[in-house]
């Protein structure tokens, strides 16, 4: 907690995730209040990629993750007046969930396709 704290954070957010120096890319840190801690999913594929498993202490580095969308989603948004409406409409939850998934592509052509579909609008 006193390593979080000072960040500020409201609730969930996404974080840049190293362990051991393993790069294991962004996460979302969230809040679990009745605990009064942060914590985060680990796949088990994270965990093989790190070779670490459960138990184990490791190194831990979080960075803030941009907030920016990515290039195919602003475009849609700022191009298609249906898609600027249904992104408006999203809770800010819902908004880092979708920027996260068109993210998550690694082709330009597969993030278009998932802002459209994510969007409702294939």
């Amino acid at each position: 907690m006193d390593k979080v704290d000072p960040w500020r954070l409201q609730g969930t957010t996404t974080v840049e995730v190293t362990i051991n120096g393993v790069d294991i890319g962004r996460r979302s840190l969230k809040r679990w209040d009745e605990r009064n801690s942060w914590w985060m999913d680990l796949s088990e594929a994270a965990c093989r990629q790190a070779d670490i498993e459960t138990g184990d202490r490791v190194k831990l580095t979080l960075t803030i993750a941009s907030e920016e969308l990515p290039a195919e989603l602003e475009e849609l948004i700022s191009r298609n007046r249906e898609a600027h409406i249904r992104w408006e409409r999203l809770t800010p939850g819902q908004q880092r969930m979708l920027r996260e998934e068109v993210l998550a592509a690694k082709q330009s052509n597969t993030r278009a396709r998932r802002a459209k579909r994510s969007l409702g609008l294939l």
